[in-house]
């Protein structure tokens, strides 16, 4: 039986679902506390890693999580295998096919949820594409929008003109629609009217500004799917023990053991006995390479790059901090022993009896005594003599 701490939750499944408002979670979490998991936590079993990826129920999962509630009966959860979900645009399509298949959406609803999906259709597109160029001409060519109109329930036309009216700045009027106030048609008119007035330059720049944080978003939910591609080939690519023609090593560039953060790493391919160098530098600070430094490799490399590139980012992160806390170890053991030592100090009515001490083990010593002098010794018994202040 699974537990709570079993389940992984995916950003990018998870942003393609609804999020609740804050009334809608308090009756959601009222309803579980009372009547417990009436629908269970659906979650993929991701191939080749084996994670436990939650695709329905982040809700519920918050809930139980923030109430220090775990799995009661094998019924509150329900695991889709490889068999029944091979790949993420699998995932995705079961997702899509349950938020369409909600009570009461509107159109517009729809359409909202088929945009947050446009990416399912968009490499289904891509993938018959491909195929047909291999000489899969039975492969029909798919047509993105033709297919999110189709999912949406309406006709071409009235997708684009309700595409027209979601992607305005008129806030009310798509409210209206998703409230099934007013027709497609009625609205999309309402917005082409607007759009033949002339804008001030304040309603320009809103517009403009919009347009950069939707943009934002774009990048920054492409960049996050990136970095989970990188990380899953990652542990396929190790997993399989498939050699790896880019490979790395150190170059502590005079810094010592304690200064990793320092270190160049050197990132390389070996081309009949010689290094063909791609990257000499520190990588501390920088989880994946940055675009410049990607264009800089040939193309055939670049995936490779990457991960080598990872690799040694999370090795010298960890060799850090193992220096980090070996210095903090003896700076705590430093000052350990200078508290000791103060300790020592003796008090004004210790000194004559320590000058007496010092008188024997100076004419001992001393290196003009021919029997027992010895001048290494006779420097220990002089910082004696210094630390006691005698």
């Amino acid at each position: 039986m699974l537990s709570l701490e079993d389940l992984v939750i995916d950003k990018e499944f998870e942003e393609l679902l609804p999020v609740l408002t804050p009334e809608e979670f308090e009756r959601l979490e009222q309803s579980v506390l009372k009547n417990g998991m009436l629908d269970p936590i659906k979650v993929w079993e991701e191939p080749n890693t084996g994670r436990y990826i939650i695709i329905d129920g982040h809700n519920r999962y918050n809930i139980l999580k923030k109430n220090n509630l775990g799995f009661k009966y094998w019924e509150d959860y329900k695991i889709m295998y490889a068999d029944e979900l091979s790949t993420r645009d699998d995932v995705k399509r079961w997702m899509l096919e349950q938020q369409l298949g909600r009570r009461n959406l509107s159109d517009a609803e729809k359409y909202e949820i088929v945009q947050k999906f446009k990416s399912v259709f968009e490499s289904k597109a891509k993938k018959n594409q491909s195929l047909g160029g291999k000489g899969s001409a039975n492969l029909p060519k798919v047509d993105t929008r033709k297919e999110m109109a189709k999912a949406t329930g309406v006709s071409e036309g009235t997708y684009r003109k309700m595409d027209i009216v979601m992607k305005s700045d008129n806030e009310e009027l798509k409210q209206k629609l998703r409230d099934k106030k007013v027709s497609v048609d009625a609205a999309y008119k309402e917005v082409k009217s607007a759009d033949q007035k002339p804008t001030t330059p304040k309603q320009q720049i809103d517009k403009l500004d919009k347009r950069i944080n939707e943009i934002e978003k774009t990048i920054e939910s492409l960049q996050a799917e990136k970095n989970d591609i990188v990380k899953r080939r990652t542990s396929i690519f190790y997993a399989l023990d498939i050699k790896c023609p880019v490979k790395y090593r150190w170059d502590k560039a005079n810094y010592t053991d304690n200064l990793p953060s320092f270190w160049h790493c050197v990132i390389y391919i070996e081309n009949e006995g010689q290094e063909n160098i791609f990257y000499k530098d520190s990588i501390h600070y920088a989880e994946y390479p940055s675009d410049y430094d990607i264009g800089k490799i040939p193309e055939k490399y670049r995936d490779d790059f990457r991960m080598v590139w990872k690799q040694a980012h999370d090795e010298v992160v960890k060799l850090q901090n193992e220096a980090d806390k070996r210095s903090m170890e003896a700076t705590r053991k430093k000052d350990e022993l200078m508290k000791n030592l103060l300790d020592l100090i003796p008090t004004e009515e210790d000194k004559p009896i320590l000058k007496k001490f010092y008188r024997v083990l100076a004419n001992t010593y001393h290196p003009d005594n021919k029997e027992t002098g010895n001048a290494e010794m006779m420097g220990y018994v002089n910082d004696l003599k210094q630390m006691w202040g005698i």
